[in-house]
Parts: C-alpha cells; sequence; structure tokens
C-alpha cells in the first residue's frame, strides 16, 4: 500500500471531523456525515440536498463557521475540493429507511460527478452562461479535476464505509489517503463504472462511456432547470456523425462531451493507456449497436 503523508490542512480537517464524532458518538455514520455537511458551505445546505441526502441540515455559522470548506486540499495525493467531497459523502453513505430520494431516479452521482457534469452543460444553456463559447469551456469551468477528485473521494469512501470495513468517516478518510489516487480511481472505474482493466487499458471504454453518459442525462431531465431541459428527449441519443448541433437545448452531443471530459480526467490521473472506441448509439441499449465515428481520449 502506497502511504501518502497527510498535508497539514487535512490534518487539521481530520481532526475537527473526529471531534465532531466524538460529540455525536450516539449517531450513525450517516447521520453524522450530514452534520459535516453544515461545514461546509450554504450550497451544500438548500432544500434541494436535504431532499437529496433525506436528511435535514443546515448551515452552521459561528466559530466553525465552513470549517470544512477547503477547496483546495490535498487527498490521495490529488489536489481536492475538501467541501464538495463532505458535501458528496453525506449523499453516499447508506441511511435506515425509506426517504423521498429513495423514491426518485436521484442517486448519490447526481451530487457528484454527475451533477458536475449535467450542472457545466445547464450552465452553458442558461442565460446565465456569462458568454461561456461552448460546452467544453462550460465543463472547464464546472467541473474541474478538484471537482473530480471529490467526487471519486465521496464515491470511494462511503464504500468503504458502506462495505462495513469502517465504522467512522475519519478513520475511511485516513484509509483512503494512504492509497494513491491512481489505484483509487480504478477502483471507482470497476465498482462504480463497471470498467474492466488488462493491465493499465480499459477494455469496455464504451460501456463506461454510456453509463457517464446515463446518469449525467437523468440528472439534466431530475434537475430545477428550466422547463425547456426537462422537455428534452434523446438526450441519451447520439447523432450519426460527431458534429456540434447548433441548438438551444442540450442534446446527445453534449452528454457525449461531458462523458468523455470525465473519462479524460481519470485516464490522465488513473495512469491508463489513451482510449479509442466506438460509442452506443443510446446509452443503455447495446443491442442497437455503436455509431460509425470513433472517440478519442488522450492520456
Amino acid at each position: 500500500m502506497h502511504l501518502l503523508k497527510a498535508m497539514p490542512e487535512l490534518e487539521e480537517a481530520l481532526q475537527f471531523i473526529e471531534k465532531i464524532e466524538r460529540e455525536n458518538s450516539g449517531k450513525s455514520v450517516y447521520e453524522i456525515a450530514n452534520k459535516l455537511r453544515g461545514y461546509t458551505k450554504k450550497g451544500y445546505t438548500t432544500p434541494l440536498w436535504n431532499t437529496a441526502t433525506g436528511y435535514s441540515q443546515e448551515y452552521i455559522a459561528g466559530e466553525f463557521k465552513e470549517k470544512l470548506n477547503q477547496e483546495y486540499s490535498v487527498l490521495s495525493g490529488e489536489v481536492t475540493d475538501f467541501g464538495h467531497f463532505i458535501a458528496a459523502l453525506s449523499d453516499q453513505i447508506n441511511q435506515p429507511g425509506v426517504n423521498w430520494s429513495d423514491l426518485t431516479s436521484w442517486t448519490g452521482d447526481h451530487t457528484s460527478w454527475a451533477g458536475d457534469i449535467g450542472s457545466a452543460i445547464i450552465v452553458y444553456y442558461s442565460k446565465d452562461s456569462n458568454n461561456i463559447k461552448d460546452v467544453e469551456e462550460a465543463l472547464s469551468k464546472f467541473a474541474r479535476d478538484s471537482d473530480y477528485t471529490a467526487d471519486i473521494a465521496a464515491y470511494v469512501v462511503g464504500s468503504l464505509i458502506n462495505s462495513g470495513k469502517h465504522t467512522s468517516i475519519s478513520q475511511a478518510i485516513y484509509h483512503y489517503n494512504t492509497i494513491s489516487y491512481a489505484e483509487n480511481v480504478r477502483a471507482f472505474l470497476k465498482k462504480r463504472l463497471g470498467g474492466t482493466m488488462e493491465g493499465h487499458k480499459l477494455k469496455n471504454a464504451a460501456n463506461v462511456e454510456a453509463e457517464i453518459r446515463r446518469a449525467v442525462s437523468t440528472f439534466i431531465r431530475s434537475s430545477n432547470a428550466p422547463d425547456i431541459f426537462k422537455s428534452v428527449k434523446n438526450l441519451l441519443k447520439l447523432q450519426p456523425k460527431l458534429e456540434l448541433e447548433n441548438t438551444t437545448i442540450p442534446n446527445g452531443t453534449d452528454m457525449l462531451q461531458g462523458s468523455l471530459h470525465f473519462l479524460n480526467h481519470m485516464v490522465r490521473k488513473g495512469g491508463l493507456d489513451s482510449l479509442r472506441f466506438k460509442p452506443y448509439q443510446l446509452a443503455g441499449v447495446p443491442w442497437l449497436g455503436t455509431v460509425t465515428y470513433e472517440v478519442k481520449v488522450p492520456k
């Protein structure tokens, strides 16, 4: 196991998390994770977040205001938006009983990577695009590497807790931090996206891309975006040719750009070989076949 030394800001955050765990020793890990969400920022304690996580948590001001809202912490050797990580983690840990979010299409993907990608696409098509010229620029601005590292950390740390390997958040984070980010990326690819690996090669890139595209399109359809987004059909379906459409609503090509953007992060940071494959025409329906063109994801 590759041991990575915790940076001072990470040590400080972990000590604070341990303090909250001691003060809430009678509560479940799920409850503590959502309590920690209150120490990030107001944007992670909105009614939408409370509905998504199934836990109503108010923003906590005072002495420890935004104590865990560290945008640039080093976790598993990579710069990570720690506040985003804590917020996403609160929706990854299994909660008891049935909640409203369990009865919808919403999942922990949508408060992490699928939400980051989908939000970037929505912002580009909104009136508040701030002169963003294309979807790629929106992705670079709103789905940064530090966001993706937070998303992957939330999934892997959540898995460590849900599997019973760790019973505390702080210990699960310590464990995650002892593993190189490349290994954590590969674990995420295998466990969440169904990736099959052979050495440094991702063997089923088309399947992985389709799963990313499916989750992002679900986020856009389920989001609080204007009605124009909710009425969009065939977000999962790709055009016969890879070309950008001049439309005012998101489409399959946008979803493909988003999934390739995330795949590029994982290829670069996971030490994987570059990818070249033909995407499925319709995500989740492989029997319809692939498109005629290839896409590339560089190292």
